[in-house]
């Protein structure tokens, strides 16, 4: 019988099933790939290892696979028992024969003892009650360590329960497989039997039309080294899971660290990696075992990261003298930018005594105050877009993902197609050059030439788009393909300096792990020219990365500003006081069948508006009973998409509000997604607002509300008799926060 799996998508539920067997065609693709491309990979054991394994039944086969998909390190044998597996016992009989799984010994007594479920715990235990002392109700964990301690001494007499499990062994050589395929370790859920079944049920993201695999280690040591360094960096991420962290605790941390120091680092890969381990371990230990902890950062070679943390803690120890060097060798030559801007502003502050460091002179040199209505403190950067919006100026919301596909769709040809690092499979969608940090030393020539033919923003503007139209949906890595992709990208082509868009392309293929984030948040378009705004609320700071970019940029010819916001209470608002129905309550599986929408601004009514909404599906007979809004009703009536942009339009410039504001916001959100349109402003829920106008009432519900105030609810669940019932309520939570001095706060979108 194939495995079935519940796929939960847009408000249904999908229910697919896999082959039969699925599992064991998954393992046999990895087999065949560890032989045919990684064969100068292995050691005499793993081929060992894969002729024993070629030799075994097909049942057998079947059984191995299904141990290695465990994640305990024993597993009961009672618990292998599967329909397509005619015979279990047999096939691990086969498996133990074969040399391939073994049952546990005396010298696993405390694995078996921690695998124990509480109530066999307690049984096993009641035999020995007159030699053990231990209360039922102890929990699983103190139970476990009386065990433990008591077997300690009688280990033999656990031997009736060693045989009924069997050794899960696949740390021996399986997941060294695992690992050459993947190039990675994962725990639990996140390994390659699971990556090959979530692209079999159409479910991940692969590169489409891949189907060579190829080895991506150049020679044995380079893939032990790796290897052994990610199986560290699992140990670290097992210890770090801890709750509570103990005397024990720094002795692993400290055992670990000594591995890592140790262990030999092949290749740019491993390397990058041990440097990220020692800081990681650095972090855990300067408190506990500074010394240790300090050895450990001169450990590091060539890491930006551990040269600032060093300068950092040996200024604080007193050694100036050794940290001044330090500073001007790094500001000499210095491993990246971000360094170089740490070192001059570290040098100035602190030994030149200068107060205005290079990050407070850029602030100075770039920022605007802007006056933003406090109604968007849940999403600054939607009201400084309104704020440029209502001056007629274009805008678009784009960080980093202006630049990263503006990069990828510039440079595809070289970085998926013409690379030196092709993808080892087909689950390979970020480009190893990016990665590795090389891609203009190896593809200089290449590079150049790609940008000598964007010689005009036109031609530029040529290359992106036919690349968008060939490549279209492919994966990428670096940014998600989608219908408005390519608008940004158009307007910054256009209204940009060519040559400042050329300068800025050619720097991040020098330094695109620099550069590759830290972008402004918005993009705003005037009379044919582009600036970008990196919005700041009130104590917000700039980061480092952001500093590094945004001083990237403006060398190169773009005007970038950095827009302090200052809260202000706008007078003028206007409220969208909304009230929808519905076939259902749950979104998307759902559709709505009535909008009603009345406006309110100075404390008074100002629009209203109403239309029934055909929801392309029939109205169940309890919702048309409590709505009395019926199928006939509807027949005839506008489906959302007709409806959806004049409503839009009714709502720009306002505040959302509604009874239970997430149902009718999120109804309408998803409603636009579905016919493409983009809905996002600030919203208010009059529920909140209620309870915190007029506590203590039993019920705030928008009936009981309406019975208290004596509301002008004359039709309830009818949209527009509930909008103008809310619409009243709204006006008296504001007269009741203008007695006690209160504002009304609108939520996050």
């Amino acid at each position: 019988m194939p495995d079935t799996v519940f796929i939960y998508s847009c408000g249904d539920v999908m229910k697919k099933e896999l082959p039969a067997k699925y599992y064991l065609a998954h393992f046999a693709e990895l087999i065949e790939f560890v032989t045919s491309k990684c064969s100068h990979l292995l050691e005499p054991k793993h081929h060992e290892f894969i002729s024993k394994v070629n030799q075994l039944d097909e049942q057998s086969r079947c059984m191995l696979a299904r141990v290695y998909s465990r994640k305990p390190y024993l597993v009961h044998t009672q618990s292998l028992n599967y329909e397509e597996i005619p015979s279990p016992h047999q096939a691990i009989y086969s498996l133990k024969t074969a040399g391939i799984l073994s049952q546990p010994n005396s010298q696993h007594y405390a694995q078996l003892l921690a695998q124990l479920t509480k109530a066999t715990l307690l049984e096993l235990l009641t035999q020995y009650n007159n030699k053990i002392s231990f209360k039922k109700s102890a929990a699983k964990g103190e139970l476990i360590t009386i065990a433990c301690h008591f077997f300690s001494e009688h280990r033999d007499e656990l031997a009736p329960l060693y045989s009924q499990y069997v050794i899960n062994n696949r740390e021996d050589n399986y997941e060294y497989f695992e690992f050459l395929f993947a190039g990675r370790l994962s725990r639990g859920d996140v390994n390659h039997q699971n990556r090959f079944v979530m692209r079999d049920l159409g479910l991940t993201t692969t590169r489409e039309g891949h189907s060579d695999s190829l080895a991506r280690f150049n020679s044995l040591a380079e893939a032990q080294s790796n290897y052994v360094l990610n199986r560290y960096r699992l140990a670290i991420k097992d210890l770090d899971k801890a709750k509570h962290k103990t005397a024990n605790s720094t002795a692993a941390y400290s055992a670990l660290a000594q591995l890592v120091v140790a262990q030999h680092a092949e290749g740019a890969q491993a390397h990058d990696l041990k440097n990220k381990l020692l800081v990681r371990l650095y972090k855990h230990l300067k408190h506990s075992d500074s010394e240790c902890a300090l050895g450990l950062l001169d450990a590091c070679s060539d890491s930006a990261e551990a040269q600032e943390i060093q300068i950092r803690e040996q200024y604080r120890l007193g050694n100036k003298t050794w940290v001044k060097a330090q500073l001007e060798q790094i500001i000499e030559n210095p491993l990246s930018d971000d360094l170089l801007y740490f070192a001059d502003d570290f040098l100035m502050r602190k030994f030149n005594k200068q107060t205005r460091s290079r990050l407070s002179t850029l602030l100075a040199e770039t920022q605007c105050v802007l006056e933003i209505d406090e109604i968007y403190r849940g999403d600054v950067e939607q009201g400084v877009n309104e704020h440029y919006t209502a001056q007629g100026l274009q805008v678009f919301n784009t960080e980093n993902t202006l630049w990263q596909s503006l990069f990828a769709l510039v440079f595809w040809q070289e970085l998926f197609v013409d690379t030196p690092y092709p993808p080892c499979n087909e689950f390979d969608i970020y480009p190893q050059v990016l990665m590795l940090d090389n891609f203009y030393q190896l593809q200089q020539a290449q590079i150049t030439a790609r940008l000598a033919g964007c010689a005009t923003n036109q031609a530029l503007l040529n290359l992106v788009c036919n690349h968008a139209a060939q490549y279209f949906q492919q994966a990428n890595g670096l940014f998600s393909w989608h219908d408005n992709l390519l608008l940004p990208l158009e307007a910054l082509i256009l209204n940009s300096p060519i040559k400042a868009l050329v300068a800025h392309l050619t720097a991040m293929s020098k330094q695109y792990l620099q550069l590759k984030d830290g972008y402004p948040d918005l993009m705003v378009i005037n009379n044919g020219t582009v600036h970008f705004a990196e919005v700041k609320a009130p104590g917000d700071k700039l980061r480092r990365n952001q500093l590094t970019t945004i001083d990237k940029l403006k060398s190169v010819g773009f005007t970038v500003q950095i827009a302090l916001v200052k809260w202000f209470v706008d007078p003028h608002r206007i409220y969208s006081v909304v009230d929808i129905e519905t076939t259902g309550s749950l979104k998307g599986a759902n559709k709505i069948t009535e909008i009603g929408l009345v406006k309110v601004q100075h404390g008074k009514v100002i629009d209203s508006w109403t239309t029934l909404v055909n929801p392309q599906r029939p109205i169940p007979r309890f919702i048309s009973q409590l709505t009395g809004i019926s199928n006939n009703m509807v027949h005839d009536a506008p489906v959302f998409a007709d409806i959806a942009k004049p409503l839009l339009a009714k709502l720009a410039g306002s505040i959302f509000v509604a009874h239970n504001v997430n149902f009718d916001y999120g109804f309408i959100k998803k409603e636009c997604e579905m016919v493409g349109l983009h809905f996002k402003m600030p919203k208010l829920c009059t529920v909140v607002e209620s309870r915190k106008a007029f506590k203590g009432l039993k019920s705030y519900s928008l009936g009981n509300l309406a019975a208290h105030f004596n509301l002008n609810l004359t039709h309830h669940h009818r949209a527009l008799a509930d909008a103008t019932a809310t619409a009243e309520l709204l006006l008296l939570i504001q007269h009741a926060n203008k007695s006690s001095d209160t504002s009304i706060q609108a939520t996050e979108k």
